[in-house]
């Protein structure tokens, strides 16, 4: 296993001769031909970035992010257009952002105001949860690994190579990984609700599949919750046995396809399993 500390975001996702579990999510909920489409750039990504970035080192943060306070320039605005309802539309918003943007290096990125808030609030909530804390004096580490890029040394069974990259990991003696926390951003953390985006994104798949690349244990990865929104709750969430087993047995099943693809790149063209049946939908079982 190769182990790299501060490997460069872009080198990482340059790495292809390596399945990572992004990619084995996209196999699973659609495809390969799905899998293998770029991901474009979006809000929801930088904000993922700056959120992960923030939680594992303010230091960087503070480096690459550079924070938009537009509240004194949206203040001046409506002091002199009371009646306007979308000040930051106007030229002279566009016109002050336009210069904070040029003064800003080639590596930085702009954060707004607001988004910066959310993160400051995100991490508060996430620092004082109890559960989260409970873990960390429950494992006997001696260090603490964040955003680690893994890489396995040698193909498996099924012929393929693997990259992971853990938002957290609790390390023990000789170096040996003990447990793995992933910061998850969302609208509702309860358990209703962190359940439906459980299976929605796969992240079953996720942690099953950093877990084999990093012989951890499945049940010692802990999904933490964070609400982006006030009043910015956090849970923890980990996976029962059937949970583990069930996936497991799928995870082999998209390795498997990988797999297949690897030997015969064409099929990578191909779509959904049962793309090409007719399909019986059934309706739930109701209870009485």
């Amino acid at each position: 296993m190769k182990i790299y500390e501060s490997m460069p975001n872009s080198e990482y996702h340059s790495l292809k001769d390596y399945i990572s579990s992004s990619f084995v999510k996209s196999v699973a909920k659609h495809s390969i031909a799905k899998a293998l489409q770029p991901i474009e750039p979006s809000q929801a990504l930088l904000f993922g970035d700056a959120m992960h970035t923030y939680f594992e080192d303010q230091e960087a943060y503070n480096q690459r992010f550079k924070v938009f306070d537009d509240t004194d320039i949206i203040a001046e605005i409506l002091e002199r257009r009371p009646d306007i309802s979308a000040p930051t539309m106007t030229k002279d918003y566009k016109t002050y952002k336009q210069k904070f943007e040029e003064g800003l290096s080639e590596n930085q990125v702009v954060i707004s105001g607001a988004d910066h808030h959310r993160i400051e609030q995100m991490f508060k909530s996430a620092t004082e949860n109890k559960a989260l804390q409970n873990i960390y004096e429950e494992y006997d580490h001696t260090a603490i690994w964040d955003e680690y890029s893994f890489l396995t040394d040698e193909e498996d069974l099924y012929g393929l190579k693997y990259r992971v990259r853990p938002d957290r990991l609790l390390i023990g003696e000789n170096e040996q990984p003990l447990a793995i926390l992933d910061w998850k951003s969302c609208r509702d953390a309860s358990a209703k609700a962190f359940r439906s985006d459980f299976w929605k994104y796969r992240y079953d798949l996720q942690a099953v599949f950093y877990c084999e690349v990093l012989g951890v244990p499945a049940d010692n990865f802990y999904f933490v919750a964070i609400e982006k929104e006030f009043p910015y709750n956090s849970a923890v969430y980990s996976l029962s046995e059937d949970a583990i087993m069930n996936t497991a047995m799928a995870l082999g099943e998209v390795k498997s396809r990988i797999s297949q693809w690897k030997k015969e790149e064409s099929q990578a063209s191909l779509g959904l399993p049962n793309a090409n049946t007719i399909t019986l939908l059934w309706a739930q079982n109701k209870t009485h």
